[in-house]
């Protein structure tokens, strides 16, 4: 079963993400706390770039997938609007056949 996503836009980028926080955030696990966080460290893995590429059929290197594909993975995955559970950790679609997924976990309170 799928479920449409009515997250907080601090569920997809935590405050000063992408552009104004030099980290990613993550709760004192390594865990990532949001979308962005989340597939940027995926990209970080070759399997995970090379699936990428495959599964999106990109036009373009997967070696060059780990410094470009972040913010087309977010555009794609806000679009899919899917997770398979509502509860910590998410479970987020990336696409909509939900080959590609990535775990969002709660934030330390």
């Amino acid at each position: 079963m799928s479920y449409e996503l009515s997250m907080s836009p601090e569920f997809w980028f935590e405050e000063g993400e992408p552009y104004d926080r030099s980290d990613l955030a993550v709760n004192s696990k390594g865990q990532p706390v949001s979308v962005y966080s989340a597939i940027s460290l995926a990209c970080e893995r070759e399997s995970f770039r090379n699936n990428a590429h495959e599964t999106l059929q990109l036009n373009c290197s997967p070696d060059i997938l780990k410094h470009v594909i972040v913010d087309a993975l977010m555009h794609i995955a806000s679009e899919t609007n899917t997770s398979s559970n509502l509860d910590s950790p998410v479970e987020v679609w990336i696409d909509k056949e939900g080959e590609l997924r990535v775990f969002v976990y709660e934030a330390d309170r």
